[in-house]
């Protein structure tokens, strides 16, 4: 009759363990899929200051107007 106790308790201790570990990659798994939007967000918020900066190279004659549309089409295809 013990035995059987014993070996309920270790089932009851096998599930317990495997929801745990279940829990912790979903978490896991969670937290690198935020950290992948963060980095596309940044992305997108620096497109206006990149282009803004290209402009300001293209207006002061430090790149060619071809140097510019490349760089433009580089930035936005990002």
């Amino acid at each position: 009759m013990i035995t059987i106790i014993y070996i309920l308790i270790l089932l009851i201790l096998i599930f317990v363990a495997f929801i745990g570990f279940k829990a912790a990659s979903t978490g896991i798994e969670a937290k690198q899929r935020n950290k992948y939007n963060k980095q596309i967000k940044v992305t997108k918020k620096n497109i206006s200051k990149d282009l803004l900066r290209l402009n300001k190279l293209y207006k002061s004659k430090a790149i060619t107007k071809q140097e510019f549309e490349k760089g433009k089409k580089k930035i936005l295809d990002n």
